[in-house]
């Protein structure tokens, strides 16, 4: 079996892999568990789909892929290419770059831009927003429409409104906010950029918008069971039962969102999911997470070792 082979191979294995994600429920009795096969998942799809190209590419060298690439570029540098390298061969090197550059630079991109819009956010905040007079840390601005939301970074805000504040019980808002702590502390917003930024690269992709959208509904389910450690589920269920009842005010890009309805943000599924919890045993968390590590671990190594 080639080395490129290899890389196929595992490309399917994220494939199936994605796809059992996807029709399985199973993930939800384990998000933070499931958000590492995720992560697994979609870095095995880019390398895979890199390594098949680079693979094809620098097959005469019979190295690994980084090995390989060391090699090519010192004879790059040297003007003096391996005669077994092929116009073909080049061809498919480079294009296992470009797609590696690709990816890259769209990641940067979206990195970039989400922090730029965090930034206007928080100075927007700093204008309109004043301090809740009694959970401290979260932030109120004046709508009739409910919301509530945080402002990730190493500065985050937690911001509800006015309408939220008329429609939630001090318990129920107390959930809440542990809902949008947690975002903060967890840092879910890093978890999904890679995520939006692969969608950036690739918009026209069903499976990596559906990719997108079931991590993002992981993180929510995440955020949930912690906000349930301290306040209950139940409580945390009926506030959300609350929002889905009325109007909303959209949160602004780049925000995580407690009540956010659409892609990602299920309150169906996560209602219910919250009303009747059934907690992943040892086992189940065991074998997602030897997935993950499998998953995982084959593209990487075939990038450094020889076949």
């Amino acid at each position: 079996m080639t080395y490129a082979a290899h890389h196929v191979l595992t490309l399917l294995a994220a494939l199936s892999a994605m796809a059992g994600m996807l029709r399985s429920r199973l993930p939800w009795r384990a998000p933070r568990t499931s958000l590492l096969i995720w992560q697994a998942i979609g870095l095995t799809l880019v390398l895979s789909v890199v390594g098949v190209a680079l693979a094809l590419g620098l097959a005469p060298y019979r190295l690994g892929i980084v090995p390989a690439l060391a090699a090519f570029a010192r004879d790059l540098a040297g003007g003096g290419l391996p005669g077994a390298l092929t116009p073909f061969h080049l061809l498919l090197t480079a294009c296992g770059i470009a797609v590696a550059g690709w990816v890259l630079a769209a990641f940067a991109r979206s990195a970039r831009s989400v922090a730029a819009l965090r930034r206007r956010q928080r100075a927007l905040l700093g204008l309109i927003a004043r301090p809740h007079p009694e959970f401290a840390g979260a932030l109120v601005v004046e709508h009739p429409a409910v919301a509530a939301y945080c402002v990730p970074g190493r500065r985050a805000a937690i911001v509800v409104s006015t309408g939220s504040l008329g429609l939630l019980t001090r318990c129920e808002l107390r959930a809440v906010l542990a809902h949008e702590r947690a975002h903060a502390r967890e840092r879910h917003d890093l978890v999904i950029l890679p995520f939006a930024a692969l969608h950036r690269a690739l918009p026209a992709s069903r499976h990596v918008r559906a990719m997108l959208d079931a991590v993002a509904l992981l993180v929510e389910m995440r955020a949930d069971d912690r906000a349930a450690r301290d306040d209950g589920h139940l409580i945390l269920a009926t506030a959300l039962r609350r929002f889905r009842t009325c109007d909303h005010l959209v949160s602004p890009p780049g925000t995580l969102a407690a009540t956010e309805i659409g892609a990602g943000g299920d309150l169906d599924a996560r209602i219910d999911r919250l009303s009747a919890p059934v907690p992943a045993s040892t086992p189940v968390r065991v074998l997602l997470l030897a997935i993950a590590v499998t998953v995982v671990s084959t593209p990487i190594s075939l990038f450094l070792l020889p076949v």
